[in-house]
């Protein structure tokens, strides 16, 4: 049972950790979201905030893992004596569903980042488009220019007027 305390404890420190990441994920994500949202992105920014990101999303993922392995092990005397253990279990159901609320909170920032993020990758695109279309244009033109006399060709001067 001194056991089970133990691991119980380990479990609601695992949520409370995962629940401080979250926060800082969502953080994160309002950063992106600040970022594209301006008229000229900083891709640097949002490159380190994406990196950010990972990092932090590594420790969740972490954090899952062990937190399942050790509910695992626990989850039988868990279930058979829950009155025992109902008040550390509802702390830890209330830590899941603030956590389960600032998912949700993220994957929404997260769908409207997408979607600002793909505007901003079209308009890079157009302009690149563009950039090579002028580009082109400039090039034919002075290709077309520089080739318009030949040393062997004659020029006539119309003098009558």
């Amino acid at each position: 049972m001194d056991n089970i305390n133990t691991y119980i404890s380990v479990l609601h420190g695992s949520l409370r950790k995962k629940l401080e990441l979250i926060k800082e994920i969502l953080e994160l994500t309002k950063e992106q979201n600040r970022v594209l949202s301006k008229e000229e992105v900083d891709v640097d920014s949002f490159d380190r905030l994406v990196s950010q990101k990972e990092l932090k999303i590594n420790e969740v993922l972490g954090i899952d893992n062990g937190f399942q392995s050790l509910f695992n092990k626990i989850s039988g005397p868990v279930k058979e004596n829950p009155q025992q253990y109902r008040q550390q279990i509802l702390e830890m159901q209330n830590f899941i569903r603030t956590i389960t609320s600032f998912g949700i909170e993220i994957e929404n920032l997260e769908h409207k980042n997408k979607e600002k993020f793909k505007t901003f990758v079209a308009s890079k695109r157009n302009s690149i488009k563009d950039f090579k279309v002028s580009n082109k244009t400039a090039v034919s033109y002075y290709k077309n220019m520089s080739n318009q006399h030949r040393e062997w060709q004659s020029y006539f001067v119309d003098s009558r007027k």
